[in-house]
């Protein structure tokens, strides 16, 4: 046996209209919104518990990713790179190291990126990021990249 009943009543159109649209993008219709609403005036819904939990979840889910998916890939990122750009170096600096010492025994000006990192005690991936963005160190240090060389000169 059906416990509902038809209810009918007048309203303006264009906000009947309104109203339809607005339950609509909530994922809901307007008999839902108007029962829950009964029910609040009656005080049948506990204000306490988060009844439109389902119809704000997706909503909610999207609005975060929205404001912190980008942050959390270019960290992630970042992190991995410079975790696994330090490894790399860690494990074949052996075998960079003598035509390092052979470039610094004839110019003793020039520098690797990984020695340069070493030297001021920053990621190896900090100091690549310096040279393909063109930047220059902190500290007004007089190291500039040579592109030409693809060393850090004095």
């Amino acid at each position: 046996m059906d416990t509902t009943t038809l209810a009918t009543f007048r309203i303006d159109k264009k906000t009947w209209k309104k109203f339809k649209k607005w339950a609509a993008d909530k994922d809901s219709n307007a008999s839902k919104e108007l029962n829950q609403f009964i029910k609040r005036a009656l005080g049948l819904i506990d204000e306490n518990i988060d009844t439109n939990l389902d119809n704000n979840l997706e909503q909610r889910i999207e609005t975060y990713l929205e404001d912190n998916l980008d942050n959390r890939i270019e960290q992630t990122v970042t992190n991995y790179l410079d975790k696994n750009l330090d490894n790399y170096i860690d494990k074949n600096i052996d075998q960079e190291l003598p035509k390092a010492e052979s470039l610094q025994e004839e110019s003793n000006e020039q520098l690797t990126n990984a020695e340069l990192a070493r030297r001021m005690n920053v990621s190896p991936a900090t100091v690549s990021r310096w040279a393909n963005q063109k930047r220059q160190p902190p500290l007004d240090l007089e190291w500039r990249y040579d592109l030409s060389l693809r060393k850090w000169v004095k």
